[in-house]
Protein backbone atom coordinates (compact mmCIF):
# COMPACT_ATOMS: atom_id res chain seq x y z
CA UNK A 1 0.00 0.00 0.00
CA UNK A 2 2.66 2.44 1.02
CA UNK A 3 4.92 1.35 -1.83
CA UNK A 4 2.27 2.09 -4.47
CA UNK A 5 1.62 5.49 -2.94
CA UNK A 6 5.29 6.30 -3.00
CA UNK A 7 5.62 5.28 -6.65
CA UNK A 8 2.74 7.55 -7.55
CA UNK A 9 4.39 10.47 -5.83
CA UNK A 10 7.67 9.84 -7.66
CA UNK A 11 5.90 9.77 -11.03
CA UNK A 12 4.21 13.09 -10.28
CA UNK A 13 7.52 14.61 -9.21
CA UNK A 14 9.20 13.49 -12.46
CA UNK A 15 6.48 15.10 -14.57
CA UNK A 16 6.80 18.36 -12.62
CA UNK A 17 10.61 18.25 -12.92
CA UNK A 18 10.75 17.91 -16.72
CA UNK A 19 8.05 20.53 -17.17
CA UNK A 20 9.91 23.01 -14.99
CA UNK A 21 13.17 22.36 -16.87
CA UNK A 22 11.60 23.06 -20.24
CA UNK A 23 9.98 26.22 -18.89
CA UNK A 24 13.31 27.46 -17.46
CA UNK A 25 15.13 26.83 -20.75
CA UNK A 26 12.48 28.75 -22.68
CA UNK A 27 12.65 31.68 -20.29
CA UNK A 28 16.48 31.78 -20.47
CA UNK A 29 16.42 31.77 -24.29
CA UNK A 30 14.09 34.76 -24.44
CA UNK A 31 15.83 38.16 -25.05
CA UNK A 32 15.69 40.86 -22.42
CA UNK A 33 13.66 43.12 -24.71
CA UNK A 34 10.76 40.59 -24.79
CA UNK A 35 9.56 41.54 -21.29
CA UNK A 36 6.22 43.26 -21.73
CA UNK A 37 5.79 46.83 -20.71
CA UNK A 38 3.09 45.85 -18.21
CA UNK A 39 5.58 43.67 -16.36
CA UNK A 40 8.04 46.56 -16.16
CA UNK A 41 5.30 48.74 -14.73
CA UNK A 42 4.44 46.09 -12.13
CA UNK A 43 8.10 45.88 -11.18
CA UNK A 44 8.29 49.65 -10.90
CA UNK A 45 5.30 49.59 -8.54
CA UNK A 46 7.09 47.14 -6.31
CA UNK A 47 10.10 49.48 -5.94
CA UNK A 48 10.17 51.40 -2.67
CA UNK A 49 9.34 55.10 -2.83
CA UNK A 50 12.06 57.35 -1.41
CA UNK A 51 10.96 59.38 1.54
CA UNK A 52 8.00 57.09 2.39
CA UNK A 53 7.87 56.19 6.05
CA UNK A 54 7.74 52.45 6.95
CA UNK A 55 4.42 51.10 8.28
CA UNK A 56 3.96 51.44 11.98
CA UNK A 57 4.03 48.57 14.37
CA UNK A 58 0.75 46.72 14.39
CA UNK A 59 -0.02 47.39 10.73
CA UNK A 60 -1.78 44.26 9.49
CA UNK A 61 -0.46 44.61 5.95
CA UNK A 62 3.12 44.88 7.15
CA UNK A 63 2.75 42.04 9.62
CA UNK A 64 1.13 39.81 6.98
CA UNK A 65 3.97 40.45 4.58
CA UNK A 66 6.47 39.64 7.27
CA UNK A 67 4.67 36.44 8.04
CA UNK A 68 4.72 35.48 4.38
CA UNK A 69 8.45 36.17 4.11
CA UNK A 70 9.39 34.17 7.18
CA UNK A 71 10.47 30.66 6.35
CA UNK A 72 8.60 27.85 8.00
CA UNK A 73 10.63 26.70 10.93
CA UNK A 74 11.35 22.98 10.78
CA UNK A 75 9.72 22.55 7.37
CA UNK A 76 11.90 20.72 4.85
CA UNK A 77 11.66 21.48 1.11
CA UNK A 78 9.84 18.91 -0.95
CA UNK A 79 11.68 16.60 -3.35
CA UNK A 80 10.10 18.32 -6.37
CA UNK A 81 11.36 21.79 -5.28
CA UNK A 82 14.93 20.55 -4.63
CA UNK A 83 15.14 18.73 -7.93
CA UNK A 84 13.84 21.77 -9.83
CA UNK A 85 16.46 24.11 -8.24
CA UNK A 86 19.33 21.79 -9.12
CA UNK A 87 18.23 21.49 -12.77
CA UNK A 88 17.87 25.31 -13.10
CA UNK A 89 21.37 25.96 -11.69
CA UNK A 90 22.87 23.36 -14.00
CA UNK A 91 21.25 24.85 -17.07
CA UNK A 92 22.61 28.31 -16.20
CA UNK A 93 26.13 26.99 -15.77
CA UNK A 94 26.04 25.08 -19.05
CA UNK A 95 24.74 28.03 -21.10
CA UNK A 96 26.64 31.24 -20.16
CA UNK A 97 25.56 34.33 -22.08
CA UNK A 98 27.97 36.84 -23.81
CA UNK A 99 27.42 40.37 -25.15
CA UNK A 100 28.04 40.52 -28.89
CA UNK A 101 29.09 43.24 -31.31
CA UNK A 102 28.21 43.29 -34.96
CA UNK A 103 31.10 44.54 -37.11
CA UNK A 104 29.98 47.34 -39.42
CA UNK A 105 31.70 49.82 -41.72
CA UNK A 106 31.10 53.23 -40.18
CA UNK A 107 32.76 56.64 -40.11
CA UNK A 108 35.71 56.67 -37.68
CA UNK A 109 37.33 59.89 -36.44
CA UNK A 110 40.02 60.59 -33.83
CA UNK A 111 40.30 64.11 -32.46
CA UNK A 112 42.14 65.84 -29.66
CA UNK A 113 41.03 69.01 -27.89
CA UNK A 114 43.61 71.67 -27.08
CA UNK A 115 43.56 75.15 -25.60
CA UNK A 116 45.72 78.08 -26.60
CA UNK A 117 46.09 81.84 -26.87
CA UNK A 118 45.84 84.01 -29.97
CA UNK A 119 49.04 85.88 -30.79
CA UNK A 120 50.35 87.97 -33.63
CA UNK A 121 52.85 86.60 -36.09
CA UNK A 122 54.52 90.01 -36.24
CA UNK A 123 55.24 91.40 -32.81
CA UNK A 124 58.08 93.78 -32.00
CA UNK A 125 59.20 94.05 -28.37
CA UNK A 126 60.43 97.50 -27.34
CA UNK A 127 63.08 97.67 -24.61
CA UNK A 128 65.59 100.35 -23.66
CA UNK A 129 68.89 98.86 -24.81
CA UNK A 130 71.05 101.95 -24.30
CA UNK A 131 74.84 102.10 -24.64
CA UNK A 132 75.67 104.10 -21.52
CA UNK A 133 72.79 106.01 -19.93
CA UNK A 134 70.82 104.18 -17.21
CA UNK A 135 68.41 106.69 -15.63
CA UNK A 136 65.08 105.86 -17.30
CA UNK A 137 62.19 107.93 -16.02
CA UNK A 138 58.88 108.04 -17.92
CA UNK A 139 57.49 111.41 -18.95
CA UNK A 140 54.56 110.19 -21.05
CA UNK A 141 53.36 106.95 -22.66
CA UNK A 142 50.57 105.80 -24.96
CA UNK A 143 47.86 103.80 -23.20
CA UNK A 144 47.69 100.04 -23.53
CA UNK A 145 45.73 99.02 -26.63
CA UNK A 146 46.42 102.18 -28.64
CA UNK A 147 46.52 101.72 -32.41
CA UNK A 148 49.59 103.37 -33.95
CA UNK A 149 51.11 103.95 -37.36
CA UNK A 150 54.74 103.45 -38.31
CA UNK A 151 56.85 106.26 -36.83
CA UNK A 152 54.39 107.23 -34.07
CA UNK A 153 55.88 108.02 -30.64
CA UNK A 154 55.30 105.17 -28.18
CA UNK A 155 56.59 106.79 -24.98
CA UNK A 156 58.92 109.61 -23.92
CA UNK A 157 61.65 109.41 -21.25
CA UNK A 158 63.16 112.29 -19.25
CA UNK A 159 66.28 113.58 -21.06
CA UNK A 160 67.29 116.63 -18.98
CA UNK A 161 70.12 114.95 -17.04
CA UNK A 162 71.39 113.27 -20.20
CA UNK A 163 71.45 116.54 -22.14
CA UNK A 164 73.45 118.16 -19.29
CA UNK A 165 75.98 115.34 -19.41
CA UNK A 166 76.38 115.78 -23.16
CA UNK A 167 77.02 119.54 -22.79
CA UNK A 168 79.71 118.92 -20.15
CA UNK A 169 81.50 116.50 -22.42
CA UNK A 170 81.28 118.84 -25.39
CA UNK A 171 82.85 121.66 -23.35
CA UNK A 172 85.63 119.50 -21.90
CA UNK A 173 86.66 117.80 -25.11
CA UNK A 174 88.83 120.69 -26.56
CA UNK A 175 90.79 121.02 -23.31
CA UNK A 176 91.44 117.28 -23.21
CA UNK A 177 92.53 117.35 -26.81
CA UNK A 178 95.02 120.21 -26.12
CA UNK A 179 96.36 118.44 -23.05
CA UNK A 180 96.88 115.30 -25.10
CA UNK A 181 98.80 117.17 -27.82
CA UNK A 182 101.10 118.77 -25.20
CA UNK A 183 101.81 115.40 -23.65
CA UNK A 184 102.64 113.95 -27.06
CA UNK A 185 105.13 116.77 -27.74
CA UNK A 186 106.79 116.32 -24.37
CA UNK A 187 107.10 112.63 -25.03
CA UNK A 188 108.66 113.26 -28.41
CA UNK A 189 111.22 115.67 -26.84
CA UNK A 190 112.01 113.21 -24.07
CA UNK A 191 112.55 110.43 -26.55
CA UNK A 192 115.16 112.66 -28.29
CA UNK A 193 116.95 114.00 -25.18
CA UNK A 194 117.03 110.82 -23.15
CA UNK A 195 119.82 109.18 -25.17
CA UNK A 196 121.89 112.42 -24.99
CA UNK A 197 121.48 112.64 -21.24
CA UNK A 198 122.48 109.05 -20.84
CA UNK A 199 125.57 109.61 -22.99
CA UNK A 200 126.52 112.72 -21.00
CA UNK A 201 126.28 110.85 -17.74
CA UNK A 202 128.28 107.98 -19.14
CA UNK A 203 131.02 110.39 -20.31
CA UNK A 204 131.19 112.08 -16.91
CA UNK A 205 131.70 108.69 -15.30
CA UNK A 206 134.31 107.82 -17.88
CA UNK A 207 136.18 111.12 -17.27
CA UNK A 208 136.18 110.57 -13.54
CA UNK A 209 137.59 107.12 -14.07
CA UNK A 210 140.28 108.49 -16.38
CA UNK A 211 141.17 111.29 -13.91
CA UNK A 212 141.57 108.76 -11.14
CA UNK A 213 143.76 106.56 -13.25
CA UNK A 214 145.89 109.58 -14.33
CA UNK A 215 146.24 110.68 -10.73
CA UNK A 216 147.61 107.33 -9.73
CA UNK A 217 149.75 106.97 -12.80
CA UNK A 218 151.12 110.54 -13.19
CA UNK A 219 149.88 113.25 -10.88
CA UNK A 220 150.55 111.61 -7.57
CA UNK A 221 154.07 110.39 -8.35
CA UNK A 222 155.01 113.71 -9.93
CA UNK A 223 153.71 115.79 -7.07
CA UNK A 224 155.46 113.61 -4.53
CA UNK A 225 158.69 113.89 -6.48
CA UNK A 226 158.21 117.62 -6.99
CA UNK A 227 157.81 118.16 -3.29
CA UNK A 228 160.88 116.13 -2.55
CA UNK A 229 162.88 117.87 -5.29
CA UNK A 230 161.87 121.29 -3.96
CA UNK A 231 163.08 120.30 -0.52
CA UNK A 232 166.29 118.89 -1.90
CA UNK A 233 166.90 121.97 -4.05
CA UNK A 234 166.35 124.29 -1.11
CA UNK A 235 168.70 122.22 0.98
CA UNK A 236 171.29 122.45 -1.77
CA UNK A 237 170.85 126.19 -2.09
CA UNK A 238 171.29 126.50 1.66
CA UNK A 239 174.31 124.29 1.60
CA UNK A 240 175.81 126.31 -1.22
CA UNK A 241 175.19 129.56 0.58
CA UNK A 242 176.66 128.26 3.82
CA UNK A 243 179.77 126.96 2.04
CA UNK A 244 180.24 130.23 0.23
CA UNK A 245 179.91 132.12 3.53
CA UNK A 246 182.40 129.80 5.14
CA UNK A 247 184.90 130.33 2.30
CA UNK A 248 184.46 134.07 2.48
CA UNK A 249 185.04 134.11 6.21
CA UNK A 250 188.09 131.94 5.83
CA UNK A 251 189.47 134.10 3.13
CA UNK A 252 188.84 137.31 4.96
CA UNK A 253 190.17 135.86 8.22
CA UNK A 254 193.58 135.21 6.73
CA UNK A 255 193.96 138.88 5.85
CA UNK A 256 193.67 139.82 9.51
CA UNK A 257 191.86 142.78 8.55
CA UNK A 258 188.28 143.41 7.61
CA UNK A 259 187.33 146.00 5.24
CA UNK A 260 184.01 147.57 5.02
CA UNK A 261 183.37 145.94 1.64
CA UNK A 262 184.21 142.57 3.00
CA UNK A 263 181.82 143.05 5.84
CA UNK A 264 179.08 143.92 3.42
CA UNK A 265 179.82 140.85 1.35
CA UNK A 266 179.84 138.62 4.39
CA UNK A 267 176.63 140.15 5.67
CA UNK A 268 174.96 139.65 2.30
CA UNK A 269 176.08 136.08 2.20
CA UNK A 270 174.88 135.58 5.73
CA UNK A 271 171.54 136.97 4.75
CA UNK A 272 171.41 134.53 1.86
CA UNK A 273 172.18 131.71 4.20
CA UNK A 274 169.45 132.84 6.55
CA UNK A 275 167.06 133.23 3.65
CA UNK A 276 167.80 129.71 2.39
CA UNK A 277 167.35 128.38 5.87
CA UNK A 278 163.89 129.95 5.96
CA UNK A 279 163.16 128.66 2.51
CA UNK A 280 164.27 125.23 3.59
CA UNK A 281 162.02 125.37 6.60
CA UNK A 282 159.09 126.43 4.42
CA UNK A 283 159.86 123.84 1.82
CA UNK A 284 160.01 121.12 4.45
CA UNK A 285 156.63 122.19 5.80
CA UNK A 286 155.18 122.51 2.30
CA UNK A 287 156.61 119.17 1.24
CA UNK A 288 155.32 117.50 4.35
CA UNK A 289 151.90 119.08 3.80
CA UNK A 290 151.83 118.00 0.19
CA UNK A 291 152.89 114.45 0.84
CA UNK A 292 150.78 113.88 3.88
CA UNK A 293 147.68 116.03 3.19
CA UNK A 294 147.14 117.42 -0.27
CA UNK A 295 148.00 114.35 -2.27
CA UNK A 296 145.93 111.95 -0.06
CA UNK A 297 143.05 114.40 -0.09
CA UNK A 298 143.12 114.68 -3.87
CA UNK A 299 143.28 110.91 -4.12
CA UNK A 300 140.22 110.53 -1.90
CA UNK A 301 138.41 113.28 -3.80
CA UNK A 302 139.09 111.67 -7.14
CA UNK A 303 137.97 108.27 -5.87
CA UNK A 304 134.74 109.68 -4.49
CA UNK A 305 134.10 111.62 -7.64
CA UNK A 306 134.56 108.45 -9.64
CA UNK A 307 132.19 106.54 -7.37
CA UNK A 308 129.62 109.32 -7.56
CA UNK A 309 129.81 109.39 -11.33
CA UNK A 310 129.27 105.64 -11.45
CA UNK A 311 126.26 105.97 -9.17
CA UNK A 312 124.96 108.94 -11.13
CA UNK A 313 125.31 107.02 -14.35
CA UNK A 314 123.49 103.97 -12.99
CA UNK A 315 120.75 106.01 -11.41
CA UNK A 316 120.48 108.41 -14.30
CA UNK A 317 120.24 105.55 -16.76
CA UNK A 318 117.36 103.93 -14.81
CA UNK A 319 115.68 107.23 -13.93
CA UNK A 320 115.86 108.50 -17.46
CA UNK A 321 114.46 105.30 -18.87
CA UNK A 322 111.76 105.23 -16.18
CA UNK A 323 110.85 108.84 -16.93
CA UNK A 324 110.53 107.99 -20.57
CA UNK A 325 108.33 104.96 -19.83
CA UNK A 326 106.24 107.00 -17.38
CA UNK A 327 105.76 109.69 -19.97
CA UNK A 328 104.69 107.12 -22.53
CA UNK A 329 102.20 105.66 -20.07
CA UNK A 330 100.93 109.12 -19.24
CA UNK A 331 100.40 109.86 -22.92
CA UNK A 332 98.64 106.51 -23.41
CA UNK A 333 96.39 107.26 -20.42
CA UNK A 334 95.54 110.65 -21.87
CA UNK A 335 94.80 109.02 -25.21
CA UNK A 336 92.50 106.49 -23.54
CA UNK A 337 90.81 109.21 -21.53
CA UNK A 338 90.28 111.27 -24.64
CA UNK A 339 89.01 108.28 -26.62
CA UNK A 340 86.71 107.30 -23.74
CA UNK A 341 85.32 110.82 -23.55
CA UNK A 342 84.84 110.91 -27.29
CA UNK A 343 83.13 107.49 -27.23
CA UNK A 344 81.00 108.52 -24.26
CA UNK A 345 79.89 111.63 -26.11
CA UNK A 346 78.89 109.57 -29.15
CA UNK A 347 77.08 106.96 -27.05
CA UNK A 348 75.24 109.59 -24.99
CA UNK A 349 74.18 111.30 -28.19
CA UNK A 350 72.93 107.94 -29.50
CA UNK A 351 71.12 107.24 -26.21
CA UNK A 352 69.45 110.63 -26.41
CA UNK A 353 67.89 109.63 -29.73
CA UNK A 354 66.62 106.36 -28.20
CA UNK A 355 64.85 108.09 -25.32
CA UNK A 356 61.77 108.56 -27.51
CA UNK A 357 61.02 105.15 -29.13
CA UNK A 358 58.79 105.14 -32.20
CA UNK A 359 56.68 102.43 -33.82
CA UNK A 360 58.59 100.23 -36.27
CA UNK A 361 55.36 99.29 -38.10
CA UNK A 362 51.62 99.69 -37.88
CA UNK A 363 50.01 97.85 -34.99
CA UNK A 364 48.58 97.97 -31.49
CA UNK A 365 50.46 98.88 -28.30
CA UNK A 366 50.53 96.06 -25.72
CA UNK A 367 52.19 96.61 -22.34
CA UNK A 368 54.70 93.98 -21.23
CA UNK A 369 56.27 90.95 -22.85
CA UNK A 370 54.63 88.08 -24.68
CA UNK A 371 55.76 84.61 -23.59
CA UNK A 372 54.08 81.75 -25.43
CA UNK A 373 51.00 83.88 -25.98
CA UNK A 374 50.76 85.09 -22.36
CA UNK A 375 51.42 88.69 -21.37
CA UNK A 376 53.36 87.79 -18.23
CA UNK A 377 54.67 91.25 -17.28
CA UNK A 378 51.74 93.42 -18.37
CA UNK A 379 50.49 94.22 -14.87
CA UNK A 380 53.98 95.14 -13.63
CA UNK A 381 54.78 97.35 -16.61
CA UNK A 382 51.41 99.10 -16.43
CA UNK A 383 52.32 100.47 -12.98
CA UNK A 384 55.55 101.90 -14.41
CA UNK A 385 54.20 103.52 -17.57
CA UNK A 386 53.07 106.67 -15.78
CA UNK A 387 54.78 110.07 -15.42
CA UNK A 388 57.72 109.59 -13.08
CA UNK A 389 57.69 105.82 -13.37
CA UNK A 390 61.06 104.08 -13.46
CA UNK A 391 61.72 101.36 -16.01
CA UNK A 392 64.73 99.05 -16.12
CA UNK A 393 67.35 98.59 -18.79
CA UNK A 394 66.51 95.83 -21.31
CA UNK A 395 63.04 95.45 -19.81
CA UNK A 396 60.39 94.87 -22.48
CA UNK A 397 57.88 97.58 -21.63
CA UNK A 398 55.92 97.67 -24.86
CA UNK A 399 55.24 95.08 -27.56
CA UNK A 400 53.93 96.34 -30.89
CA UNK A 401 51.67 93.68 -32.41
CA UNK A 402 50.11 93.45 -35.86
CA UNK A 403 46.47 92.33 -35.33
CA UNK A 404 45.93 91.53 -39.00
CA UNK A 405 48.14 88.41 -39.09
CA UNK A 406 47.40 86.01 -36.22
CA UNK A 407 47.87 82.41 -35.19
CA UNK A 408 47.04 80.25 -32.18
CA UNK A 409 49.83 79.19 -29.85
CA UNK A 410 49.02 76.02 -27.94
CA UNK A 411 50.71 74.48 -24.89
CA UNK A 412 50.26 70.79 -25.63
CA UNK A 413 50.26 68.35 -22.67
CA UNK A 414 52.46 65.31 -23.15
CA UNK A 415 49.47 62.94 -23.22
CA UNK A 416 48.03 64.84 -26.22
CA UNK A 417 51.12 64.63 -28.44
CA UNK A 418 50.25 61.29 -30.03
CA UNK A 419 49.36 61.78 -33.69
CA UNK A 420 49.73 65.56 -33.56
CA UNK A 421 51.75 66.77 -36.55
CA UNK A 422 52.10 69.57 -39.05
CA UNK A 423 49.31 69.92 -41.61
CA UNK A 424 46.40 68.55 -39.53
CA UNK A 425 43.12 70.43 -39.75
CA UNK A 426 40.90 71.42 -36.87
CA UNK A 427 37.99 73.53 -35.74
CA UNK A 428 38.73 76.55 -33.59
CA UNK A 429 36.33 78.25 -31.19
CA UNK A 430 36.93 81.48 -29.31
CA UNK A 431 36.08 81.52 -25.63
CA UNK A 432 34.31 84.84 -25.88
CA UNK A 433 32.14 83.62 -28.78
CA UNK A 434 32.02 79.80 -28.99
CA UNK A 435 29.19 79.98 -31.53
CA UNK A 436 31.66 81.05 -34.24
CA UNK A 437 33.79 78.27 -35.67
CA UNK A 438 37.05 79.05 -37.44
CA UNK A 439 39.25 76.80 -39.54
CA UNK A 440 42.63 75.86 -38.14
CA UNK A 441 45.69 74.06 -39.50
CA UNK A 442 48.67 72.92 -37.46
CA UNK A 443 51.74 74.83 -38.67
CA UNK A 444 54.38 73.40 -36.35
CA UNK A 445 54.87 71.14 -33.33
CA UNK A 446 57.89 71.45 -31.07
CA UNK A 447 59.25 68.30 -29.44
CA UNK A 448 61.27 70.16 -26.83
CA UNK A 449 59.42 70.34 -23.49
CA UNK A 450 59.13 73.51 -21.43
CA UNK A 451 59.44 73.74 -17.65
CA UNK A 452 55.75 72.86 -17.14
CA UNK A 453 56.24 69.70 -19.28
CA UNK A 454 54.17 71.04 -22.15
CA UNK A 455 55.13 71.30 -25.81
CA UNK A 456 54.67 74.23 -28.14
CA UNK A 457 52.41 74.04 -31.18
CA UNK A 458 51.31 76.77 -33.60
CA UNK A 459 47.98 76.67 -35.45
CA UNK A 460 47.17 78.86 -38.45
CA UNK A 461 43.76 80.56 -38.32
CA UNK A 462 41.41 80.93 -41.27
CA UNK A 463 39.02 83.78 -40.48
CA UNK A 464 36.81 83.96 -43.53
CA UNK A 465 33.78 84.78 -41.40
CA UNK A 466 35.35 88.07 -40.28
CA UNK A 467 34.98 87.29 -36.56
CA UNK A 468 36.73 89.70 -34.21
CA UNK A 469 39.97 88.07 -33.11
CA UNK A 470 42.72 89.95 -31.29
CA UNK A 471 46.01 88.86 -29.70
CA UNK A 472 45.64 87.62 -26.14
CA UNK A 473 42.23 85.96 -26.63
CA UNK A 474 41.80 82.37 -25.46
CA UNK A 475 40.57 79.74 -27.88
CA UNK A 476 39.95 76.00 -28.02
CA UNK A 477 40.66 73.83 -31.03
CA UNK A 478 39.64 70.29 -31.86
CA UNK A 479 42.32 68.83 -34.12
CA UNK A 480 41.38 65.88 -36.34
CA UNK A 481 44.14 63.34 -35.85
CA UNK A 482 42.53 60.67 -38.09
CA UNK A 483 39.35 60.62 -40.19
CA UNK A 484 37.97 57.69 -42.20
CA UNK A 485 34.49 57.86 -43.67
CA UNK A 486 34.06 54.09 -43.82
CA UNK A 487 36.10 51.58 -41.84
CA UNK A 488 35.57 48.57 -39.55
CA UNK A 489 35.84 49.09 -35.79
CA UNK A 490 35.41 46.89 -32.72
CA UNK A 491 35.28 47.65 -28.99
CA UNK A 492 38.65 47.78 -27.32
CA UNK A 493 37.60 45.28 -24.62
CA UNK A 494 36.79 42.68 -27.32
CA UNK A 495 40.45 42.35 -28.30
CA UNK A 496 42.82 39.97 -26.57
CA UNK A 497 46.53 40.72 -26.75
CA UNK A 498 49.00 37.85 -26.83
CA UNK A 499 52.39 39.49 -27.28
CA UNK A 500 52.18 41.40 -30.56
CA UNK A 501 49.22 39.37 -31.81
CA UNK A 502 45.65 40.73 -31.53
CA UNK A 503 42.79 38.18 -31.29
CA UNK A 504 38.98 38.39 -31.14
CA UNK A 505 36.43 35.72 -30.23
CA UNK A 506 33.67 35.18 -32.72
CA UNK A 507 30.10 34.68 -31.56
CA UNK A 508 30.39 30.89 -31.95
CA UNK A 509 33.59 30.82 -29.83
CA UNK A 510 36.12 30.78 -32.69
CA UNK A 511 39.37 32.62 -32.02
CA UNK A 512 40.41 34.84 -34.94
CA UNK A 513 43.60 36.81 -35.48
CA UNK A 514 43.21 40.42 -36.64
CA UNK A 515 45.38 43.41 -37.55
CA UNK A 516 44.42 46.70 -35.90
CA UNK A 517 44.92 50.31 -36.85
CA UNK A 518 43.99 53.57 -35.11
CA UNK A 519 42.26 53.78 -31.73
CA UNK A 520 40.16 56.49 -30.12
CA UNK A 521 40.29 54.95 -26.66
CA UNK A 522 37.06 52.89 -26.72
CA UNK A 523 37.01 51.66 -30.33
CA UNK A 524 39.85 50.25 -32.44
CA UNK A 525 40.05 50.16 -36.21
CA UNK A 526 40.32 46.67 -37.76
CA UNK A 527 42.46 46.63 -40.89
CA UNK A 528 42.50 42.90 -41.56
CA UNK A 529 40.81 39.74 -40.21
CA UNK A 530 37.12 40.76 -40.05
CA UNK A 531 34.39 41.65 -42.48
CA UNK A 532 31.26 43.71 -42.22
CA UNK A 533 28.45 41.65 -40.70
CA UNK A 534 30.69 39.46 -38.50
CA UNK A 535 29.60 39.11 -34.89
CA UNK A 536 32.16 38.92 -32.11
CA UNK A 537 31.98 38.58 -28.38
CA UNK A 538 32.58 41.84 -26.57
CA UNK A 539 32.41 40.44 -23.01
CA UNK A 540 29.94 38.70 -20.67
CA UNK A 541 26.30 39.85 -20.79
CA UNK A 542 25.18 42.13 -18.00
CA UNK A 543 22.69 40.46 -15.61
CA UNK A 544 20.04 42.41 -13.80
CA UNK A 545 19.64 41.55 -10.16
CA UNK A 546 16.55 42.46 -8.15
CA UNK A 547 18.51 44.69 -5.84
CA UNK A 548 15.53 46.91 -5.12
CA UNK A 549 13.45 44.02 -3.73
CA UNK A 550 16.26 42.90 -1.48
CA UNK A 551 16.85 46.42 -0.29
CA UNK A 552 13.14 46.71 0.41
CA UNK A 553 12.95 43.45 2.28
CA UNK A 554 16.01 43.94 4.53
CA UNK A 555 14.78 46.85 6.58
CA UNK A 556 11.41 45.17 7.07
CA UNK A 557 13.06 41.98 8.30
CA UNK A 558 15.26 43.94 10.66
CA UNK A 559 12.29 45.90 11.97
CA UNK A 560 10.32 42.67 12.45
CA UNK A 561 13.21 41.10 14.31
CA UNK A 562 13.48 44.14 16.56
CA UNK A 563 9.73 44.03 17.14
CA UNK A 564 9.97 40.34 18.05
CA UNK A 565 12.79 41.06 20.45
CA UNK A 566 10.78 43.77 22.11
CA UNK A 567 7.83 41.45 22.39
Amino acid sequence: MHTSHQLSLLAIAAVIFFGSAELASAEAAKPAESIPAEAEKDEAKKKPVRGKKPARRGDPNREGAAERKKPSVGKKPSAEEGTQEKVTAKSKDEKEEFATHKVEAKPFKITTKLSGIIESKQQTPVAMDLDRWSELSVVSALPHGTEVKKGDLLFQLDTRALEKKIRELEVGMPLKELDLETAKQELEKMEQTTPLKLEQTRLAMQHAEEDLEYFFDVTKPMRERSAKEDLKSTQNYLSYAEEELRQLKKMYAEDDMTEETEEIILQRQQNSVDSYKWMLEQTKARTDRTLKTYIPREEVSLKRNHELKEIDFARSEKATKDSLVRKKLDVEAKIRDFDESELALKEYQYDLKQMAPRAAHDGVVYYGMNQRGKWTTASTVERKMIPGGKISMNEVVVTLVDPSDLHLRVAVPENRLKGLRKGLDGTLKLEWNPDVELDGKVESVSWVPYADNTYDAVVAIGNESGARVVPGMKANIEVVIYDNEKTLTVPKNAIEKKGKVSMVTMKDGEKRRIRTGHSNGSMIQVVEGLEAGDEIRSGPAKKEEPTEDKAEEKPEEKSDDKAGDKK
